[in-house]
């Protein structure tokens, strides 16, 4: 099911867990983005994209502490045929959002997608920057805006187009190096990224990732190297140390809930590895950022 809703402030929706990866395109207005396991909700805004690519629950409201109501609910008496419009809010400040879904079978799940975050966000202004996904997303505004005869195959189509696009952004973007693409395609390899991209916090190490990946410690760690160029423990710092450089980025959170949230059990444990992988310490990237 694809179809647009145009809000009006106030207004909110939750999304509960779902079976397929959902995505939200914003065409125009502001909001934020609520998930269950993130302190801070995170902005959005007209040109963003938002992709939950295991099915996480999530809420998009027009303000921070905006209240949700259940998608269903929302849904409720009104018409998705040819793409809607939903409706929905107070009449204030109008927001216009394009939700969909790519649908794959999860018994079969391929490990590039498994190893995937669960939910990934590309902002408006690095879309622009890439021509060929800001025209699939055009084209099926388009199509969605104009409902005409056998629009809703296009965008079934487009939507699987949007999918793998929005993956080799992601991938572009990640300061993960190419030969990832080979890793998280391996089924063991992608097995032990997967496990860490999950749960950065969790105290990992070469016996357990051997052991959710269904190998040996030596046989990880020699496949690991080979297709990563890293031991498991490099790729997993790299790691957190990537998602710490996003909070500190994107969020107000405080040292030591971040530290928390990347696997360090102390902000001086944190702090030091921060500033070995990125040459500055946490405090100061925060503000370099924030200028």
């Amino acid at each position: 099911m694809h179809f647009r809703c145009e809000m009006s402030a106030p207004w909110g929706m939750a999304m509960p867990p779902a079976p397929v990866a959902e995505f939200h395109v914003i065409v125009r207005g502001n909001g934020w983005l609520r998930i269950p396991d993130r302190a801070e909700p995170v902005a959005i805004q007209g040109g963003d994209v938002i992709a939950f690519l295991h099915g996480g629950a999530h809420g998009l409201v027009d303000a921070p502490d905006g209240e949700e109501r259940p998608v269903g609910e929302i849904l409720e008496g009104q018409s998705v045929e040819n793409f809607g419009p939903v409706t929905h809010g107070g009449g204030g400040q109008r927001a216009s959002i394009l939700c969909g879904y790519f649908e794959f079978d999860r018994d079969s799940l391929h490990p590039l997608v498994a190893a995937l975050p669960p939910f990934i966000h590309l902002r408006g202004t690095e879309i622009s920057e890439l021509a060929w996904l800001q025209t699939a997303l055009n084209f099926m505004i388009h199509e969605t805006l104009a409902a005409k005869p056998g629009a809703e195959a296009v965008v079934g189509r487009l939507a699987g187009v949007l999918f793998v696009l929005m993956v080799r952004a992601y991938l572009e973007q990640s300061e993960s190096p190419p030969a990832m693409l080979a890793a998280i395609a391996d089924k063991q390899v992608g097995a032990a990224l997967a496990l860490m991209h999950k749960d950065p916090a969790r105290a990992w190490t070469l016996d357990t990732l051997a052991r959710g990946a269904g190998m040996s410690r030596s046989a990880l760690a020699a496949r690991f190297h080979q297709l990563v160029g890293d031991t498991p423990i490099q790729y997993l710092t790299m790691w957190r140390m990537q998602q710490a450089r996003k909070l500190l980025r994107e969020s107000a959170s405080s040292m030591a809930a971040i530290a928390e949230r990347v696997g360090y059990q102390s902000e001086a444990a944190f702090s030091k590895a921060f500033k070995k992988a990125v040459g500055t310490g946490p405090g100061a990237y925060r503000r370099e950022r924030a200028q």
